[in-house]
């Protein structure tokens, strides 16, 4: 074969490789090892092979190949949790990841070949809406099928707090989209032909550089408030006997002297007690036993207590069916409210599309079959209303912001991410549920099982963040905030405008394409 016949075949290999690395720095950006500063150049070996190719039929293939790899090396925990914890084989458990990958590797392809598709006509048009192009993605993302915006782009600065402010006008949506600008124009001005093409180049820079420089100066804070995050540090395990909380006792009655000793010797006195979500089986409704401990412990702290239950009761269709909840006792030991997690996790806590994914099996028998919850219920506190995050819902931009709308003055996530042992798993849900503070202008005070325990302020910092895996009670400052921000006035604006100005975008390119082959099929 000679070397002219090869070189089309050589390029394509060199694509392909482009494709993997693009995958491989995605992966490096987030936790673990979160390499942040390498988010604004690990879309550059996409964009290079696709904007590059000739061959519409390749650009999917690239971008399938870059999720692929992002998807499968950021959520491996994902097998373990299903093997581990969920009694699956090693086979099912794989086979589980394969598909969550399959699926969800095709928004990187979409994204890949639509700006492939504009890039046929125009490179620079391609690259400038390169970036309107991959939030519209993340947004079809978060919402297609059960939503899952695991690691969405933005998501690799959150442990910079001063680059992501952008996020109370427009959600996380447009710390992503700056991320993907920024290599979009890197990119661009290394191809740029034309005068005119790097003076648009530069003036997009100069907006975005001026959008991020304007918000960067971040306020000190003072919160006078203080709560206790317990982190109660109860092993993992699939199968819990009938009498748990009888057989547990001096596991349960440390905790309950660890909350009450530091909640006395503490000064200004905490008004807020917050234990994580259900580590274990706590039924308040169901067991006196432990109805009566959180009752007494809520009046001997004499502090507002959240702790996260299990309840049964029944749903639509009359039958008994579990709810992750969280229930808030007043210092008085009345239950003043209840909130029942309204966004389950596919696979976990239940199985979604039935018809579809029933063959597949639950994870564990009593948490595959948990009911939603239906209202947005918001818990009293002494300082003014909470809105409580049940682990998975802290990465859901959308549902925080509603929650906010309706009078949250505070969010408080309790999670149990002991299920994903020493993975990167937890460090990517922190992070995550960081940005919702931003977005939101609100303190955030996270308890978990055994890690990350936290509280992060209305900027994004961490206040104060508690050891892993170990029993604690540590105290958190914060304060009650009422504002508004753009973001929680408006939601969504920015990544419906970016869907609406990509498609429109593309059906131009389509028509132009059509009309073209129509005139020149005729002449």
């Amino acid at each position: 074969m000679s070397a002219a016949a090869s070189q089309p075949g050589t390029r394509r290999a060199l694509r392909v490789v482009a494709a993997l690395f693009s995958g491989l720095l995605l992966v490096l950006c987030f936790p673990k090892p979160h390499l942040s500063f390498l988010s604004v150049v690990a879309l550059i070996p996409l964009l290079l092979a696709v904007v590059g190719e000739v061959r519409r039929r390749w650009f999917f293939f690239y971008g399938y190949l870059t999720g692929a790899v992002f998807l499968a090396a950021t959520m491996p925990w994902l097998y373990g949790v299903m093997k581990l914890h969920g009694n699956l084989s090693a086979f099912a458990a794989a086979g589980v990841l394969f598909l969550y990958v399959a699926l969800f590797a095709l928004f990187f392809a979409l994204y890949a070949w639509w700006v492939g598709e504009i890039a046929c006509r125009s490179r620079t048009r391609a690259l400038l809406l390169a970036p309107v192009i991959w939030v519209a993605m993340e947004f079809f993302r978060t919402h297609w099928l059960t939503g899952v915006p695991w690691n969405l782009l933005g998501y690799a600065l959150a442990k910079h707090p001063a680059l992501i402010q952008v996020a109370t006008a427009t959600g996380v949506y447009g710390v992503s989209f700056l991320v993907a600008g920024v290599n979009a124009i890197l990119l661009g001005f290394w191809w740029a032909r034309t005068r005119r093409a790097r003076l648009w180049l530069a003036a997009v820079a100069l907006a975005l550089a001026g959008l991020v420089a304007s918000q960067a100066r971040l306020p000190a804070v003072n919160p006078a408030e203080r709560a206790l995050l317990v982190q109660t540090n109860i092993p993992e395990t699939t199968q819990y006997e009938p009498n748990w909380v009888l057989n547990h006792q001096p596991e349960l009655l440390e905790l309950y002297r660890l909350t009450n000793r530091t909640a006395t010797g503490e000064s200004p006195r905490p008004t807020l007690v917050i234990w994580p979500e259900v580590p274990a089986p706590f039924y308040f409704h169901h067991d006196p036993v432990f109805r009566a401990q959180m009752i007494a412990l809520a009046q001997a702290t004499q502090s507002y207590l959240l702790v996260g239950i299990v309840d049964y009761r029944k749903d639509a269709t009359g039958r008994d069916r579990p709810y992750n909840s969280a229930v808030m006792l007043a210092p008085s030991g009345e239950l003043v409210g209840q909130y029942d997690k309204i966004h389950l996790v596919p696979f976990g806590e239940y199985v979604p599309y039935p018809w579809l994914f029933g063959p597949i099996g639950r994870v564990v028998p009593e948490l595959s079959d948990f009911a939603p919850g239906t209202t947005k219920t918001l818990l009293p506190t002494a300082q003014g209303r909470a809105a409580v995050l049940i682990c998975y819902e802290a990465i859901f931009p959308g549902q925080v912001r509603s929650l906010v709308a309706r009078g949250a003055d505070l969010l408080v996530n309790i999670s149990n991410d002991g299920w994903f042992g020493q993975s990167a798993a937890p460090d990517q849900h922190f992070e995550m549920a960081r940005f919702r503070a931003v977005e939101t202008r609100r303190y955030l005070l996270r308890a978990t099982n055994s890690g990350i325990t936290a509280v992060i302020d209305p900027y994004g910092r961490v206040l104060a963040r508690a050891p892993r895996d170990q029993r604690l009670v540590f105290a958190a400052s914060f304060a009650p905030r009422a504002e508004r921000t753009l973001y929680v006035r408006t939601g969504d604006w920015f990544a419906w405008l970016c869907l609406l100005v990509a498609l429109v975008a593309l059906a131009r390119t389509l028509w132009l394409s059509a009309l073209e082959r129509r005139v020149y099929g005729n002449a």
